[in-house]
């Protein structure tokens, strides 16, 4: 295969995005992009290596599998060994944990499946994870060790059919991503059965000119498809965030617009004047050791500055210069020594790579056995916060339901309290601590704690990022059951904005949470403005007629506890390990009431004289600091992640609450048994 230099300058386009994508540059919202044109082109070069070999029958396994570990591990592990020593410094035993469990998936080629187990509902920021970026070689090194033991093992078949099968897997992979985009998100951007037709396509090219295929097309031709595949990379790189559901359908902007540029880049068009030009070619050379220093980089930089925001941006220059740099060097005296069979021989490299796996794996499994503490932190301190995280109330798991799981409305357990009064607690799981919380508060009360996770207790609107299907009936079910109880209030508790505005939390201060979720009106709609609204409107509508069907109760609408944006217990541990005197965390108000604008008003505008208000904010903000909504308070943790109420956090709410809920059951008779 001749060398292409417009191949290498595609590597700079890819590489760029990314850097600046993790950098923060607001700008290249869909940077990510450029890792799927790191798959096309590995697909690409791959299969055209192996068919040609396999054409000369001088195809071995053993030695494809040697060059691609050259060609990928010395870099690698030189950069994870590197990240050691701070990781050690600076992470909280939780991320230490994460940062351990790394150190055993990356030499085993696992880490895209460690990123994908760890996402989720409880979820921590992806942007302080020093080996996130290592899932994409997860992806590659499970597709370089399956690839060609399919084509060995199909060959006989012939390239035509093996070309057809190939197609076929590429047409399941993406359909399959497509439906995870909004079933398995997790799962859709992490793992190689969703992403292998986008190697796939890069493998066509290679099929296609390995039969002789010749494209016959024109200069002006070439010109004009050439031209738009760039316009296709750059399109998804300046239209796409990070709330795109990504890769599915989307991804096919990337990877077409590559596979235009592969097939008609070629002398003499404008686009292969632009990618052989000398400073593509140069920085696509360093693309792979700049993608695996990048973040590392920025993300002990955000570690470092996690109480003042993001980090200065004279400072991610400067590391963007770095990683550059360190690219140079990793690539002058690691990747090509290691790359030359001359200077490391096979069997000096094979040892060396073991030895090196095998001692990162070691120092992996004895950070978990120390539960990512590795003696760092003194243990009354790691007592403070281990209590606050694990603060959930003992009954959460049996009185919230989460998705799939089956329920049965009422279960005895789940009433709290032995009062008379009877008071129905209806929310999502940030009801987890504070109903039996609110049982302390009003012994007169018996409360019962019907929660279900990310499922708001309202009707007309369904979620559609993961499988909630049972969100629907258990909120019917719940409203049906609560007719024949003899219940003296009811008790209305959500993370209305998160709903509403199906976006992440955003502090202002650098805290940026990493779950979302996804809902949508019932009834149709065409674009995010129409959904928001019709998500509002349900709120709207469904509350004001349960108001209407409980016209005898006092319905108490609890309206959005502030939000922290960044994992409480863990800015509470980096805190207490530099402070030296008692530790206050907050947030901004002004950025609560903005963030949460739309869905107050929303619910300021139900008037039904049964409804009465309770504004958390008010029991947690303009306390202690003007302005500011209280995180943590000397040796008090009042979150347990960064949205949920530890039992601290709870205690403080849940006495507000049953200041203003006591005179209405005052007034109300005594409750039937």
């Amino acid at each position: 295969m001749h060398y292409r230099a417009d191949i290498d300058g595609l590597r700079a386009l890819a590489i760029v995005p990314v850097i600046l994508f993790h950098a923060g540059v607001n700008i290249f919202s869909g940077g990510y992009i450029g890792v799927d044109v790191f798959f096309v082109i590995s697909g690409y070069l791959i299969t055209h290596m192996i068919l040609s070999d396999m054409d000369k029958g001088s195809f071995s396994l053993a030695n494809f599998y040697e060059r691609r570990a050259r060609r990928i591990l010395p870099a690698l592990f030189l950069v994870v060994f590197a990240c050691i020593l701070p990781a050690w410094y600076w992470l909280v035993p939780i991320d230490m944990s994460s940062f351990a469990k790394s150190l055993i998936a990356v030499p085993s080629f696992l880490s895209n499946m460690q990123f994908w187990q760890e996402s989720g509902y409880f979820e921590r920021s992806t942007e302080l994870k020093p080996l996130l970026h290592t899932w994409s070689l997860g992806v590659e090194e499970q597709y370089y060790l399956l690839f060609p033991l399919l084509i060995l093992g199909c060959w006989r078949l012939g390239k035509r059919r093996i070309n057809l099968m190939l197609l076929a897997m590429a047409m399941a992979s993406l359909l399959l991503s497509r439906w995870a985009a909004h079933k398995a998100p997790e799962a859709n951007f992490y793992l190689l059965p969703m992403r292998a037709w986008e190697i796939f396509s890069g493998a066509f090219i290679a099929f296609y000119y390995n039969r002789g295929g010749v494209l016959k097309a024109s200069l002006r031709v070439r010109q004009c498809l050439g031209v738009f595949g760039l316009f296709m990379l750059l399109l998804g790189m300046f239209i796409y965030d990070r709330d795109t559901r990504y890769p599915g359908f989307y991804a096919l902007l990337p990877v077409l617009g590559t596979v235009l540029i592969i097939l008609y880049s070629a002398p003499g068009t404008l686009v292969y004047r632009l990618l052989s030009a000398r400073v593509f070619v140069g920085m696509g050379l360093l693309s792979y050791g700049a993608y695996l220093w990048h973040q590392p980089l920025f993300a002990f930089a955000r570690y470092y500055y996690i109480f003042q925001g993001e980090p200065p941006v004279w400072l991610m220059a400067l590391l963007m210069l770095l990683c550059l740099v360190l690219a140079y060097f990793s690539r002058r005296f690691i990747e090509e020594p290691f790359r030359n069979k001359a200077r490391v021989s096979s069997k000096a490299f094979s040892a060396t790579a073991i030895l090196a796996a095998l001692v990162l794996m070691g120092a992996g499994a004895f950070g978990l056995a120390d539960k990512g503490n590795i003696f760092r932190f003194a243990p009354d301190l790691l007592n403070t916060v281990d209590s606050a995280r694990n603060s959930r109330s003992p009954l959460a798991e049996t009185c919230r339901t989460d998705a799939g799981e089956e329920y049965h409305i009422p279960q005895a357990e789940c009433w709290y309290g032995s009062g008379q009064k009877k008071i129905l607690m209806w929310g999502d799981s940030h009801i987890d601590n504070t109903a039996p919380q609110l049982a302390d508060y009003l012994p007169q009360a018996t409360i019962y704690h019907a929660g279900y996770a990310s499922c708001p207790p309202v009707k007309g609107i369904h979620r559609i990022d993961i499988d909630y299907s049972d969100c629907a009936a258990y909120t019917a079910k719940v409203w049906q059951w609560a007719k024949t109880q003899d219940f003296d209030a009811i008790v209305l508790s959500a993370r209305w904005r998160v709903f509403a505005e199906a976006s992440k939390f955003n502090n202002g201060e650098g805290g940026i949470e990493d779950f979302v979720v996804n809902f949508v009106p019932d009834t149709p709609y065409v674009n995010e403005q129409e959904r928001r609204a019709g998500v509002l409107a349900a709120f709207q509508t469904s509350i004001a007629e349960l108001a209407d069907e409980f016209a005898a109760l006092p319905i108490f609408l609890v309206y959005q506890i502030p939000e922290a944006g960044a994992d409480v217990p863990d800015l509470y541990l980096r805190a207490a390990s530099r402070a030296s005197e008692a530790i206050m965390l907050s947030t901004s108000y002004e950025v609560y009431q903005a963030a949460n604008r739309l869905s107050s008003a929303t619910l300021n505008s139900i008037n039904k004289p049964n409804i009465h208000r309770i504004y958390p904010d008010k029991a947690l903000c303009n306390t202690a600091l003007a302005g500011r909504c209280l995180l943590a308070q000397g040796k008090d943790i009042f979150y347990l992640d960064d949205d949920h109420l530890s039992y601290q956090g709870a205690a403080v709410v849940a006495k507000y609450y049953a200041e203003i809920i006591a005179p209405s059951l005052a007034t109300r008779g005594a409750a039937k048994p």
